[in-house]
């Protein structure tokens, strides 16, 4: 076989495997994301982490309190302080190769997750209470506050999203503009559901 077919069978099986590369580093993060997530409730009597923005970037510092990789940091390693620094847990290597956007946010947290049937958000509304000048409400079950587990005992954990690839074919509240146009992985979306495993989402098409 000439050399340039050889070239022509090698390049696209070489960017399959590149493909495939990023797309596990993706779930190794998006697991420990959820190893974070998993210590953070036991520590606190079972309350989730939050409040949160619902779209989540890589950027993080002590006064972003609706950064999940601020309220995490204790639990990934991460240091909030002074400056914004990036935490590369939170970071997509097949996002990333679709750099630069005007914005960041390459993930969503599932703030419409159906208990009995009526949506709620578990994290808690980081906007509610930015509102607020950062005063967080007294009733446990107001916007503003994270809610426990246990609110989604009726809920199918393994079944239910908590944290999802984003971008602007998402089938969520529409969210920032300049973000990934396309989902980055192709045919999926990886997710982290509520029991705290990984799995790739099928993207389905939209209306």
């Amino acid at each position: 076989m000439p050399k340039s077919g050889m070239k022509a069978i090698a390049i696209p099986a070489l960017n399959s495997v590149r493909r495939s590369g990023d797309r596990t580093k993706c779930v190794s993060n998006l697991r420990q994301i959820g190893t974070g997530i998993a210590a953070y409730t036991a520590d606190r009597d079972g309350y989730l982490p939050g409040p949160l923005w619902t779209w989540q970037s890589c950027w993080y510092d002590s006064g972003d309190f609706g950064s999940l990789a601020t309220v995490l940091a204790p639990y990934l390693g991460l240091v909030p302080e002074g400056d914004k620094k990036r935490a590369d847990v939170f970071l997509c290597p097949s996002w990333q190769k679709g750099a630069p956007y005007r914005q960041d946010e390459l993930f969503i947290v599932n703030t419409q997750v159906m208990v009995n049937g009526e949506p709620m958000n578990p994290w808690g509304d980081a906007d509610v209470l930015y509102n607020q000048g950062g005063k967080p409400s007294p009733n446990d079950d107001a916007p503003d506050r994270a809610r426990k587990l246990i609110s989604l005992a009726d809920v199918s954990l393994p079944q239910t999203w908590a944290i999802q690839d984003l971008d602007e074919q998402s089938p969520f509240p529409k969210g920032p503009t300049g973000i990934a146009k396309s989902p980055v992985h192709g045919d999926v979306r990886n997710a982290l559901f509520f029991d705290f495993h990984v799995e790739a989402v099928p993207v389905k098409p939209k209306p």
